[in-house]
């Protein structure tokens, strides 16, 4: 009879942690589809503006969304540490300032540095500037990364030959994984252009 007892009590926790348990798979798949859902539309929202800025400044729009899901994931609300803005983490002292007066444009205030507009065509212009100054190097796409990453610390890591190696020659480690990881996303999303 004791025996009896006992079974019934352990069945009735056995259930109940059973009830959690599935409750907690449930919770977690819905987390977890909501997740994927809100990262993976949220990195379309942005391809038409993405592909005007891409034109306008002549830079591959596959490139261009290579940088903004490496600075941002796809947040335009999205500040760094440095104090870098919105989707392309432009900062105030330096890209925004130079757009400003390249185009004779007041300087906005951060507020409205966060709209994606502005701040895609002000981060593709920094980018397609950094391109155009290095563009006689084969690889030019590594070196405008890292002058977009590190600044004029990119002169050190310029290659002697024109068609030089640009990756191994980068000595900041999280600017050559930077540099990495969106050459190898720019791959992924040019293939994937391709395939449509």
């Amino acid at each position: 009879m004791y025996r009896k007892i006992i079974h019934r009590r352990y069945q009735g926790r056995r259930f109940s942690l059973l009830i959690a348990l599935a409750v907690l798979l449930l919770g977690m798949s819905w987390y977890f589809r909501r997740f994927a859902y809100d990262f993976f539309s949220r990195s379309s929202n942005y391809d038409k503006l993405i592909k005007e800025a891409a034109d306008r400044h002549c830079i591959d729009s596959c490139l261009l969304k290579a940088v903004i899901w490496r600075e941002s994931r796809f947040d335009p609300s999205s500040l760094g540490n440095d104090g870098e803005i919105g989707l392309m983490q432009v900062m105030r002292e330096w890209a925004v300032t130079e757009w400003a007066k390249e185009f004779g444009a007041k300087l906005p205030v951060e507020g409205v540095i966060f709209s994606p507009r502005l701040n895609i065509e002000i981060g593709s212009w920094y980018l397609a500037r950094s391109m155009r100054k290095w563009r006689k190097y084969k690889h030019r796409e590594e070196l405008a990364l890292a002058e977009y990453n590190a600044g004029n610390i990119v002169k050190k890591w310029v290659p002697s030959e024109t068609d030089g190696d640009v990756v191994d020659r980068i000595s900041y480690p999280s600017t050559r994984s930077y540099v990495i990881s969106i050459m190898d996303k720019y791959g992924e999303y040019s293939i994937r252009r391709e395939a449509e």
